[in-house]
C-alpha cells in the first residue's frame, strides 16, 4: 500500500494537494473497506471486489439452496415412511392373528361360543385394518390417495366401500429423478382391486387411425420411402403423414415409369398396387434412416414378391377413443341392448345404446350406480372391472343381447373353467356315478357324467350330445340371455322339468341349478315352454384385505370349514402383499436417509468452499488495516507539511 511519493520537481501548489488529498481519499476507501470485511467476516460484499470468486459464490449459494430444500424433503419423507411404516405394521399383526384364527377355527370340534369368540377376533383385526387404511400424516392420506383428505373407507352396512384416490406424490430426494413418497390402498390392502379382466379388444384399420396408435401402440414412424417400377427409383415423402388415411393419399397417384400407384386399407394394414390392377414389378424399400415400409409390413426391395403389397397383421391398439364400429376388426359390434352389472342382490342396467366409444361404455358402466370402477387396462385393449365395495359379490351378465360377451366382460361364459367355480374350489365328482340328472317333462332321465369336463361349455354339450336328447322333446340349453347363468327349457308334459343331485356331488350347486340344501330344482311352463333358469355360477369376490377378512368373518361364525380353508390361501396372499409394501416403505426410507446423508455432505462441502471463496481472514485483514492506518497517518501529515510550505522551501 504505497504512499505516493512527495514529487521533487517543481509543481503547482493545486497539482501537489490533489495528489496527495486522492492518496488520503484511496486510504479511506481502502480502510473502509477493511472495516467492513472484520464487522461482516466477509471478503467479497459486492460483485467488484472479485468479479471471479463471485461469479463461483454465486453457483455455490445456488448448490447450497438446493441441498437444503432436499435435506428438507427427505426429513419431511422419513416421517411419511415412519408414519406409513407404523400403520402397515399394525396391518401386518391384524393378519398374522387373523391367520391364527383361521387356523384354529377350521375345525369341526368347536363350540359355537368358541366360534363367536373367533368372530369377534376377526372383527377386532378388520377394526385395525380399516383405521391403518385411513390414517393420515399431515392432512394427507397414508394410503387413500396423497391429495385425500377425507376418510378413505367408510362402513357401509357389514360392508365397506372404498372411496378413495390413487395420487402418488412424488418427491425430489436428489437420486436424479423423483421419489415415491405413498402408497395406495390398492398397493398395500388390495383395495380397488381387478375382479375380472376382459379379453383383448381388436380394432380395424380406418383414415382416422393415428399412425403412433398402430401395432397396438408401438407406433409406425414417417419416413422417406423409394419405389421402383424395375427401372429408376422414385422417393416417396410420407414424413408429413400423420394417419393411415394420410398414407393412402400419399402414396395414391404417384407416378411409377408411366404407371400410377393405389393405396387402399384392409382391416389390418394396408394394400399398395399398380391402379390398372396389372402384375408387374413393384419394388418398394425404406430410404436410409427410415423403417415405415418395414413396420408397415409392405416391403418390397428387390421386387421379388408381384403386386399387391399387403401389410397386415399391424392392428391399431384399442383405446378410449377407438369407436365401437372400429371393433371385432373393423366390423363393429352391436352393444346396443346394454348390460347387467351384479353387485349382490342388486341389479344394475347400463344402457349402451348412445355409446360410440369405448369411453362413453366406460363412463356409462362407471355411472350405473354400482360400486363398480370399469377402465381400459394399459395399451392391450381390455377392459377391466375394479370393485369398490369389500365383501360383495360382483357379475356383468347380457340384458337381452351379447353386448357384454362382444365386450369380452361376461364374466359367466361356456368358456369358465370348472375348477374355477365355486371361487376356485371346483366341483367334487362322485367316484362311481354321475352327478347331475335331469329329468325330462316326459319322464326321460338324463343323468351326466362330469368327468372329463373342464368348462362349462362341456357340461352344456353333454347335455345337448346326450343320446337319450335327440328327440324332438328334447331339453335345450344355453346361457340365460339376461343376467348370468345356465337355462334349460323342454316342451312341457306331465311331469316338470327337474334337475337332481346324484350323491354328494356339489356340481348342481356349483354350476348353479341347486341350492345349499341340494334339494331338487323344478321348473315351471313360461309360455310354450318348461323352464329352469340357473343362477350365476361364476360370481367374483371384490378381493383386497379387508374382503377376505369380512368374508372369513362370516365362514367362521357359521362353521363353513371349505369357505374357511380356501380364505386361509387368500389371506396369505394379502399378508404378503401388505409385507412386501411395508418392505418397499423400508427401502425408500433407507434411500431417503441415505440421500440426506449426501445431500449432508455436499451442503458441508459447499459452504466450505463458499467461505473460501468469500469469508475474509481475520488476522490478514487487521495486519492489512493496521498498515493502512499507518499510511492514513502519514498522508495526513504529508498533508500538513506541505500545506504551511511558501516558495522559499523549494529555493
Amino acid at each position: 500500500m504505497p504512499v505516493l511519493p512527495v514529487t521533487t520537481v517543481r509543481t503547482s501548489f493545486p497539482l501537489s494537494n490533489q495528489r496527495l488529498l486522492f492518496q488520503l481519499n484511496a486510504d479511506q476507501v481502502e480502510l473502509q473497506k477493511q472495516y467492513d470485511q472484520l464487522s461482516t467476516g466477509k471478503r467479497v460484499l459486492r460483485l467488484s471486489d472479485d468479479p471471479a470468486a463471485a461469479s463461483r459464490a454465486i453457483g455455490l449459494h445456488r448448490g447450497i439452496d438446493h441441498a437444503t430444500q432436499i435435506s428438507r424433503n427427505a426429513a419431511s419423507s422419513l416421517n411419511f415412511y415412519q408414519s406409513t411404516d407404523t400403520s402397515l405394521s399394525r396391518v401386518d399383526n391384524a393378519l398374522i392373528e387373523a391367520r391364527s384364527v383361521a387356523t384354529q377355527s377350521a375345525q369341526n370340534v368347536i363350540s359355537d361360543d368358541e366360534r363367536a369368540a373367533f368372530a369377534t377376533t376377526i372383527d377386532e383385526t378388520i377394526n385395525i385394518v380399516f383405521a391403518s387404511g385411513n390414517a393420515m400424516y399431515r392432512d394427507h392420506q397414508l394410503l387413500g390417495g396423497f391429495l385425500n383428505s377425507q376418510d378413505a373407507f367408510s362402513r357401509i352396512g357389514d360392508k365397506i366401500l372404498y372411496h378413495g384416490a390413487e395420487a402418488i406424490a412424488r418427491t425430489d430426494l436428489g437420486a436424479g429423478e423423483t421419489s415415491a413418497l405413498n402408497l395406495n390402498a390398492n398397493q398395500a390392502l388390495g383395495a380397488l382391486a381387478v375382479f375380472f379382466e376382459g379379453e383383448q379388444l381388436q380394432a380395424g384399420v380406418n383414415s382416422d387411425t393415428r399412425l403412433v396408435d398402430m401395432k397396438n401402440s408401438e407406433g409406425i414412424t414417417p419416413g422417406l420411402m423409394r419405389v421402383s417400377g424395375g427401372g429408376d427409383w422414385y422417393d416417396l415423402d410420407l414424413s408429413a403423414a400423420t394417419t393411415m388415411g394420410d398414407v393412402v393419399t400419399l402414396i395414391s397417384g404417384t407416378d411409377v415409369d408411366g404407371r400410377t400407384l393405389a393405396a387402399s386399407l384392409t382391416t389390418d394394414g394396408i394394400r399398395v398396387e399398380y391402379a390398372d390392377g396389372l402384375g408387374g414389378t413393384l419394388a418398394l424399400a425404406d430410404a436410409e434412416g427410415s423403417e415405415m415400409a418395414d413396420q408397415l409390413t409392405i416391403l418390397n426391395p428387390a421386387g421379388l414378391n408381384p403386386p399387391p403389397l399387403i401389410g397386415s397383421g399391424i392392428s391399431p391398439a384399442v383405446t378410449e377413443h377407438t369407436k365401437i364400429s372400429d371393433l371385432d376388426s373393423g366390423d363393429g359390434i352391436d352393444i346396443s341392448d346394454g348390460i347387467q352389472v351384479i353387485q349382490d342382490d342388486e341389479v344394475f342396467i347400463v344402457d349402451l345404446s348412445a355409446a360410440e366409444t369405448v369411453s362413453d361404455v366406460l363412463i356409462a358402466i362407471n355411472r350405473s350406480g354400482a360400486d363398480i370402477r370399469a377402465e381400459l387396462k394399459g395399451d392391450e385393449g381390455r377392459i377391466q372391472l375394479r370393485s369398490m365395495k369389500s365383501g360383495s359379490d360382483y357379475a356383468v351378465g347380457e340384458n337381452g343381447g351379447d353386448a357384454a360377451t362382444l365386450l369380452g366382460i361376461r364374466t359367466a361364459t361356456e368358456q369358465t373353467l370348472l375348477s374355477d367355480l365355486g371361487s376356485g374350489q371346483g366341483i367334487a365328482l362322485n367316484p362311481n356315478s354321475a352327478e347331475i340328472s335331469i329329468l325330462r317333462p316326459d319322464g326321460v332321465q338324463l343323468d351326466l357324467n362330469l368327468e372329463g369336463a373342464t368348462t362349462v361349455g362341456d357340461v352344456i354339450n353333454l347335455i345337448r350330445d346326450h343320446p337319450l336328447n335327440q328327440d324332438t322333446a328334447r331339453v335345450l340349453v344355453d346361457l340365460n340371455a339376461f343376467g348370468n347363468g345356465i337355462q334349460l327349457t323342454a316342451p312341457p308334459n306331465t311331469e316338470p322339468l327337474t334337475i337332481r343331485r346324484i350323491g354328494s356331488s356339489n356340481a348342481g350347486l356349483r354350476l348353479g341349478w341347486l341350492g345349499e340344501d341340494g334339494a331338487d330344482n323344478v321348473g315351471s311352463v313360461i309360455g310354450p315352454v318348461d323352464t329352469i333358469i340357473g343362477s350365476d355360477f361364476n360370481t367374483r369376490d371384490a378381493g383386497g384385505t379387508l374382503d377376505t377378512l369380512l368374508r372369513l368373518r362370516e365362514a367362521v361364525s357359521t362353521g363353513d370349514i371349505p369357505e374357511i380353508s380356501r380364505l386361509q390361501a387368500t389371506l396369505d396372499l394379502d399378508l404378503d402383499r401388505a409385507s412386501r409394501a411395508r418392505g418397499r416403505v423400508g427401502v425408500w426410507s433407507r434411500n431417503a436417509q441415505q440421500l440426506s446423508e449426501v445431500a449432508e455432505n455436499r451442503l458441508i462441502s459447499m459452504k466450505s468452499q463458499l467461505s473460501g471463496e468469500t469469508d475474509a481472514d481475520i488476522a490478514t485483514v487487521v495486519s492489512d488495516m493496521s498498515q493502512r492506518q499507518l499510511a492514513l497517518e502519514a498522508s495526513m501529515r504529508l498533508i500538513g507539511k506541505t500545506s504551511q510550505m511558501t516558495v522559499l522551501n523549494f529555493l
